[in-house]
């Protein structure tokens, strides 16, 4: 985003605003619950969705320097690994043995290494995938070529911080598949100078459709967010814009009315509103004054998904390696902060997710304020179809 979109956001909250209007669809819309609690329906989007199309799945920050790596266990039950190697370049394995299929580290695990070793039988590996070792393996596995034993391999590509992989190893991703402006959105959050300060990993028994759409709307926050953020936002308003299946939401705080009295000069995104971009299909990144959340859901079920949070941070300001008191206190209010608010989504969620699996109300509607949900619905129905 530069400064020029910046102002044309804030200028058309204002107007939006004074209307008393919010960013509306041209109608309602009403779907059925079964795209929530269907077996089928799942199986379509893992097919279809999960594993055919570029994901995000974090960002270079998580494996910030040579042999850093971060585990992660990911949809469809794939056990990924990414590393950043001797080169610097980050690489995403599968967190699987060439020998008996073992796990090389725990999952979800992170730290740093120069060689992955099976806890197995020792088969290890380095940096770069390669099987540098195996105990007796010339008198055990005569006719075998260590050389093609090798960490099996995601193509990977990173795009101004954020981390992408084709989910079946045998596939490329595409020459293009994030649009100009998400990229610019990327760099605008400033991801790759940004430091991980914490995570947490956790299941919500809730479909990922829900939690998604709980993430990009703001006509719930005067109510389910009554106790903490919605004291600090313009209620039922918001603004989007999308390409392709991304999309970057403007969630307007009651500072961003004080531009109305100040010069454009003057005028801070990121300090008079939420700046949240959603990267299809199940990561989110909520950009705050001094930190972003990256939230990924990693569909388990129908209704079970799991949720990683990574709060990202300033670097210290000293320009050292650890934060001073102060700022551990402020990121760690954050980090709390953050897990809050969720959770009062995902509470909600748990319910109507249970609510569903009831059958007895079998539609859902959108309200033509609630407009990214239709855009999200309408671009997800024609991926799987």
């Amino acid at each position: 985003m530069d400064r020029q979109t910046e102002i044309r956001l804030i200028k058309e909250v204002l107007a939006l605003k004074e209307k008393g209007e919010t960013q509306y669809h041209e109608s309602s819309r009403t779907h059925d619950t079964e795209r929530y609690v269907s077996q089928t329906w799942f199986e379509r989007e893992n097919d279809r969705l999960f594993q055919k199309l570029p994901m995000p799945i974090g960002s270079v920050n998580e494996v910030p320097k040579p042999g850093d790596y971060q585990s992660i266990e990911w949809i469809n039950g794939s056990p990924l690994l990414m590393v950043r190697d001797k080169n610097n370049a980050v690489r995403v394995y599968a967190n699987v043995c060439r020998h008996r299929n073992a796990r090389l580290v725990e999952s979800g695990s992170s730290g740093c290494k120069r060689r992955f070793s099976c806890p197995y039988h020792a088969w290890t590996y380095s940096t770069e995938g390669q099987l540098v070792s195996a105990p007796e393996f010339e008198s055990g596995f005569a006719g075998l070529d260590k050389a093609t034993l090798n960490l099996i391999e995601f193509d990977c590509r990173v795009v101004d911080g954020m981390v992408y992989i084709h989910p079946d190893p045998n596939c490329k991703l595409p020459d293009h598949f994030v649009d100009d402006e998400m990229a610019k959105g990327f760099r605008y959050l400033e991801i790759e100078r940004l430091k991980v300060y914490k995570r947490r990993s956790y299941v919500v028994k809730a479909n990922w459709k829900i939690l998604v759409e709980g993430g990009i709307e703001a006509y719930h926050f005067n109510v389910a967010h009554k106790n903490t953020l919605a004291s600090f936002f313009l209620g039922n308003l918001s603004t989007w814009e999308s390409w392709g299946a991304d999309m970057r939401m403007i969630l307007p705080k009651k500072t961003m009315l004080d531009a109305k009295t100040l010069p454009e000069a003057q005028w801070d995104m990121r300090q008079m509103a939420n700046v949240m971009y959603s990267l299809s299909p199940t990561l989110l990144l909520l950009a705050q004054p001094d930190n972003v959340s990256m939230i990924k859901m990693v569909p388990l079920s129908t209704g079970e998904t799991r949720i990683e949070e990574v709060l990202l941070v300033e670097p210290p300001k000293d320009g050292g390696e650890a934060w001073s008191e102060a700022e551990l206190k402020t990121h760690e209010t954050n980090h709390k902060l953050v897990n809050l608010i969720l959770n009062e989504d995902w509470g909600l969620g748990e319910t109507i997710q249970k609510n569903m699996e009831s059958g007895l109300v079998k539609q859902v509607h959108f309200g033509r304020f609630e407009s990214a949900l239709t855009w999200f619905h309408e671009h997800y129905e024609r991926r799987i179809d």
